[in-house]
């Protein structure tokens, strides 16, 4: 499982399992409304404080710090720490520990102004110098932080990683304790939405305890809306409000109770869920999902959702027979999606006509179905015309995975038979492990392949950015690079900007840099009694809980009375 895949199920798990507990109630007259012991007013039909309780479960690991380490961060991390900004249900961005920013003329230059006031929950001030040392640990090669490729587009961030220039060159710098400066590389529109991952971490707890700051609950200091009061390796997290915290976002609970579990003896989410034990369960297979649709007591209880996860064909677009758009629009266009959908990826999956998934920045809807849509008798008409008629002349083609389970194997050994009937080509399925699969397509061998890309963070140009001619795939358009060039040099002008994304997926799809196949669709179980915003569909009538935006929305998570 990939490390984006990681965060965002611990984040959507995150969001889900927010407790309310121990809540000073103090009823309204309007009767029905409680305070929480942060004074917090609650909805009218939140229950009362002594049901407010919520258990999830939660990978154990050891640090509980964004800017020491991702890949082994436990899930608290995203709750006791303050990121600079957020963004809304609909990905709009909104304040975090700055309240607002601004970026200079040529682009380069952000100004974020931190909010006054701020500070850790043991009352030591929170400033920007915090910010300037948290990126600048990130960074710093001693500390080896695995997710620093992120922050690429700060200006010197590769060289003080490739320990090329000194930590101190990083062209991040407070100008006073509530003015953060950062200089970028080149213009990056999107950096303030990059930086709702930027959890601060405690310069003053770092240097006095080091790593040990966010390893137990003795040593751990928050800046978030929640904070550590129990931390039992290999069994147990509790997060609880956080008294001092004076961001914008307090949240209506006070209490998340993680059950720890290690990777070697996963738990066992289904009779945890269906005991009351836990109340949001990942639903992980084909069998579960139909027993649970079947079930009446629990059918209701099942959520799903488009992911932002996009699974396509990629072809080496330099060499025949895939030099030919004729040939790479043909493959398209014998491929039935919906039935690839319905069968082997049933439940999980729908189709994909287009990079961008539904509910994603830019997302065109069925914009783009008409152009690759399944049409087997125009795929048998332009293969013919290309020189292959009922598929003769074609050669054999290795279909290249990158160590894909059972379910996409299956996805991919159906879209071979589709190849086949629909077009008479002899495909072969290769699934080979990540590094084989990796290299190959980084140095660009492979002729053909499927291949999945999950976000890294909700713009255009992340998933987008794959189809630069300098980038993983042999396709090249100028037009693309031109718009894609142009788009991401956008500071002033965000509609504009949207856009000139949309104008260069077109051409993407136009010109079949690749052959979009379906979005990985999530499944989940919620206790009916779970409210809040960050349930509710966006404005575009998807559910808009996941990555970055559902750290910033689950603050709205309650439990109702049923």
């Amino acid at each position: 499982m990939s490390i984006l895949r990681i965060i965002f199920i611990l984040s959507v798990i995150t969001a889900l399992a927010l407790s309310a507990y121990t809540m000073s109630a103090v009823e309204s007259d309007n009767g029905g409304r409680y305070t929480n012991s942060i004074g917090v007013l609650l909805p009218p039909d939140a229950a009362p404080p002594e049901q407010q309780v919520l258990n999830q479960f939660s990978e154990d690991r050891p640090y509980n710090e964004w800017f020491r380490t991702v890949y082994k961060g436990a899930a608290g991390k995203y709750l006791i720490a303050e990121p600079l900004t957020r963004t809304n249900q609909n990905f709009e961005l909104r304040g975090g520990a700055s309240e607002r920013w601004e970026v200079s003329e040529n682009g380069l230059t952000w100004t974020f102004y931190i909010r006054s006031g701020l500070q850790w929950s043991d009352g030591h001030p929170m400033t920007a110098h915090d910010y300037v040392f948290s990126l600048r640990r990130g960074a710093d090669p001693e500390n080896a932080y695995d997710f620093g490729w992120y922050y690429q587009p700060i200006k010197n961030w590769t060289k003080v990683v490739a320990r090329q220039v000194p930590t101190d060159s990083l062209k991040v710098w407070a100008a006073d304790d509530l003015t953060l400066k950062i200089t970028t590389e080149t213009p990056t529109p999107h950096l303030p939405l990059l930086l709702t991952y930027s959890w601060v971490s405690p310069e003053h707890a770092v240097n006095k305890y080091g790593d040990a700051w966010s390893t137990q609950t003795e040593t751990s200091v928050s800046s978030g809306p929640f904070m550590v009061t129990k931390w039992t390796k290999g069994h147990e997290m509790i997060l609880e409000a956080n008294p001092m915290y004076r961001g914008v976002d307090k949240p209506y609970l006070e209490r998340i109770i993680y059950k720890m579990f290690n990777t070697a003896t996963p738990p066992q989410r289904l009779p945890a869920y269906e005991a009351g034990e836990i109340d949001i369960a990942e639903i992980e297979s084909q069998a579960e999902l139909a027993r649970l649709l079947s079930d009446g007591r629990l059918e209701d209880q099942v959520h799903t959702w488009p992911n932002f996860w996009t699974h396509y064909l990629f072809y080496n677009t330099q060499e025949p027979p895939f030099n030919d758009r004729r040939v790479r629009l043909a493959l398209g266009l014998a491929i039935d999606r919906e039935a690839l959908c319905r069968s082997a990826l049933k439940g999980f999956a729908v189709p994909a006509y287009a990079m961008l998934p539904p509910g994603f920045p830019a997302y065109s809807g069925d914009t783009f179905k008409a152009m690759q849509g399944y049409n087997p008798e125009r795929a048998r008409r332009l293969l013919a015309e290309a020189g292959y008629p009922n598929g003769q002349g074609f050669p054999t083609v290795d279909m290249w995975l990158r160590n894909e389970p059972v379910m996409h194997r299956d996805a991919a050994e159906g879209l071979q038979a589709l190849l086949k009937r629909n077009l008479n080509l002899n495909i072969e399925v290769r699934n080979v492990e990540n590094k084989v699969f990796m290299d190959g397509l980084n140095n660009h061998t492979f002729l053909f392949g499927m291949v999945p890309y999950e976000f890294d963070f909700v713009d255009p140009s992340n998933l987008l950015g794959l189809w630069l001619s300098n980038g993983r795939h042999n396709w090249n358009n100028r037009a693309f690079d031109a718009l894609m060039i142009e788009a991401g040099a956008e500071v002033r002008d965000p509609v504009r900007r949207i856009g000139l994304y949309q104008e260069a997926e077109r051409l993407l799809v136009e010109d079949v840099g690749g052959v979009f196949l379906w979005h990985k669709q999530k499944a989940q179980l919620w206790k009916p009694y779970l409210k809040g915003s960050a349930l509710e569909p966006d404005h575009m009538g998807y559910r808009s809980w996941r990555g970055d935006q559902v750290m910033s929305s689950s603050l709205t998570l309650y439990v109702a009375e049923e």
